[in-house]
């Protein structure tokens, strides 16, 4: 051949073989990734997606993942939710308050984002969370004295849900996170020990306990009841703060008269009445409407020995027909169920 001959053809065919190779490669990863994101949202272990996902038909809305990673749960169900009123606190929320009971112009708009044991410090996220959906006009705030007291818990809500990053990377994981590929099968899902479930909105059905658990719960806190930490109240501002602008209501959870017991057998009455008195402080110099319903349900009897009863579950928290009083008290339900 002569040094003024063209190259040869195959040296000129290896680029665009190259780049189809590529293309394809990239086309089968795509449609992979499709078909496991697909599979994530039909099964919807964390029923962020569809209305009424299979597994609830199989566990009557049972579901293990939703009680043992309920920060996570709640979250992501917050951020799809269509709602325009938000339930914020801990696990008293979700078992007290049933959002199907709201009335008026509230009745199918409201979401129970109660939080098993959250923490005082995790407030400032969650309402985050809550104010990053324009939509949500009014916020209900339900706290109780352990929010503000102990130093221990579950793994904190990740600080980066405060931002539009973290949350957007909290939506990607929904769909095509590890844990999300890991939960999408019914094992996951079915086989939980509490008995219940949970429904659309946030709500937790919870049937009767038996005195074995009541007085397990009991013992429970009087084990985990200690001072108030009122450096913890700096956090109820903050999320006050970030929910400048919406309809507000505060409000103090009621206690059983077996938790006020607890107190008093413990020393803590003052620190209690001295926690009631900055809740209310910090609540109105923010704009928000204050409710004390810590003596709300005082009429109703509550024995650990005997098990639970119509109003209480157990020592800290309490049944909707007590909740009801709570949605009635904040406006949700009843006469003043006419705000829009």
């Amino acid at each position: 051949m002569r040094s003024s001959d063209p190259p040869a053809a195959p040296a000129e065919a290896a680029e665009p073989r190259w780049r189809a190779n590529l293309v394809l490669a990239g086309a089968l990863l795509g449609t992979a990734l499709a078909v496991v994101a697909a599979r994530i949202v039909w099964f919807d272990a964390y029923w962020l997606f569809r209305e009424r996902p299979s597994w609830v038909e199989i566990t009557g809305g049972a579901n293990r993942l939703l009680d043992r990673q309920t920060r996570r749960g709640k979250v992501l169900q917050s951020l799809q939710r269509d709602y325009t009123v938000a339930l914020l606190g801990s696990s008293t929320v979700y078992h007290g308050l049933d959002p199907a009971e709201a009335e008026g112009p509230f009745k199918g708009r409201v979401f129970n984002l109660g939080i098993s044991a959250l923490s005082g410090r995790e407030l400032p996220i969650v309402a985050s969370v809550v104010a990053s959906r324009d939509e949500v006009r009014k916020v209900v705030i339900g706290l109780d004295y352990f929010m503000f007291s102990r130093s221990d818990g579950p793994a904190p809500l990740k600080a980066a849900l405060s931002t539009m990053t973290g949350r957007a990377e909290a939506r990607l994981g929904s769909v095509l996170g590890l844990y999300a590929i890991q939960d999408a099968r019914i094992g996951r899902v079915a086989g939980g020990d509490d008995p219940g479930g949970w429904t659309r909105d946030g709500f937790r059905i919870t049937p009767g306990l038996p005195p074995r658990l009541t007085q397990q719960n009991d013992a429970t806190r009087r084990r985990t009841t200690v001072p108030y930490r009122p450096d913890m109240m700096g956090h109820l501002e903050a999320a006050l703060n970030r929910l400048a602008g919406r309809d507000l209501d505060v409000y103090l959870a009621p206690v059983s008269y077996a938790q006020k017991r607890v107190l008093a057998d413990l020393g803590l009455e003052a620190d209690f009445a001295r926690w009631r008195a900055d809740a209310a402080r910090i609540a109105t110099a923010h704009g928000a409407r204050f409710s004390d319903l810590v003596d709300v349900g005082a009429d109703t009897h509550f024995d650990p020995a005997a098990g639970s009863t119509e109003a209480w579950l157990d020592n800290l928290h309490f049944t909707p027909v007590i909740g009801r009083r709570v949605l009635n008290a904040v406006g949700l339900r009843g006469p003043g169920a006419d705000r829009p």
